[in-house]
């Protein structure tokens, strides 16, 4: 293969990986925990904030409104090969673990943590949603949702500051 400064072979969304790990909602994960799912086609994060107004026009005739508490939904759409390496949790065994607890009875919660741009995202959520479809080939497209298990384990964090030199 020739030594192209721009290359177009690798797996596109690569770049953005969902990463889960299992565990319970009183204990934070450690970074050796975490497991890459798939990568990303498409991702998203709803806040859906909840609101109550005033109509009492006390502050100059526009209704105010306060935000009480959000509906976090993390929505994630991506490509795994049945056989990729960087599927490392396990597509079909989140399938698997996903009808189990179900089926149990239980609710089917991981760790989840997505990192974009500046900010990662880490909380304790619910799969609220799991659908997958696949051609004759090898690659399997997930959508998945997740909603907020735990509202203490929900954090965002950005990257640190590199100190300014004088």
């Amino acid at each position: 293969m020739a030594e192209c400064t721009e290359q177009n072979n690798q797996l596109f969304g690569a770049a953005v990986v969902l990463e889960v790990c299992d565990g319970c909602p009183d204990k934070a994960p450690k970074e050796a925990d975490w497991k890459s799912l798939m990568a990303g086609t498409s991702k998203g994060l709803d806040y859906s904030p909840n609101t109550v107004t005033s109509d009492a026009d006390d502050q100059g005739g526009f209704v105010e409104a306060i935000v009480t508490n959000a509906d976090i939904a993390l929505s994630f759409e991506g490509e795994v090969r049945i056989n990729d390496k960087l599927d490392q949790y396990g597509f079909f065994k989140l399938e698997r673990y996903f009808t189990n607890e179900i089926a149990n009875r239980r609710q089917p919660s991981l760790w989840v943590r997505l990192m974009y741009g500046e900010n990662t995202f880490v909380a304790y959520m619910n799969l609220t949603s799991l659908s997958w479809s696949g051609g004759s080939n090898d690659i399997v497209s997930a959508s998945l949702e997740f909603k907020v298990a735990s509202s203490k384990s929900v954090k965002i964090t950005g990257k640190v500051a590199a100190p300014q030199t004088k």
